[in-house]
């Protein structure tokens, strides 16, 4: 999906808003999506910055770090971020994104190029980005996942008679 910003850049205080919907398969990265990505986007001009805000939400396909199994995991993305407008105006030059005390993502020019291409912002990169943010980096199908059968027989046995005097190291007082 692609937003063509050229109406907003031509007038200060100008928005547009529009309904994100990416079906599952259209997102290519190291996980998959169970669901089509649905939310909404706003983008404006606020003077001196290019103000992108949002929010979608979708499920990933993600291994549990513990018993290695996959699962579906529900993300609540927010989509923000904040560019210059003197970005699109020198076609995409290595001008520095300004914090103006909005709390957007700062973003590189390289970020920039990913995004914007001359006038139009590529909205699918966008929600890709912050569906890698948004994943966590050690996923677990549910809190108490007990991790691996195999490693259970482990926690589960006797303890070795013979490390009987370091267990009251452990006690607490």
């Amino acid at each position: 999906m692609h937003l063509d910003l050229l109406e907003v850049l031509r007038a200060s205080g100008a928005s547009i808003e529009r309904e994100i919907s990416i079906p599952a398969g259209l997102l290519k990265d190291e996980w998959e999506l169970t669901e089509p990505v649905k939310g909404s986007v706003r983008v404006s001009n606020a003077r001196q910055n290019v103000v992108v805000r949002g929010n979608a939400k979708t499920s990933v396909v993600l291994q549990c770090s513990r018993c290695l199994t996959d699962f579906s995991f529900p993300v609540d993305l927010s989509l923000d971020v904040v560019v210059p407008v003197s970005t699109f105006n020198a076609h995409l030059g290595a001008a520095a994104v300004s914090d103006d005390g909005d709390d957007g993502m700062e973003l590189s020019p390289d970020d920039i190029e990913l995004l914007f291409q001359e006038h139009i912002l590529d909205v699918d990169e966008l929600v890709r980005q912050a569906i890698v943010l948004a994943i966590p980096i050690q996923p677990l199908c549910r809190p108490d996942c007990p991790g691996l059968p195999e490693a259970q027989a482990y926690v589960e046995r006797e303890a070795d008679p013979r490390l009987a005097a370091l267990q009251n190291l452990v006690k607490p007082n």
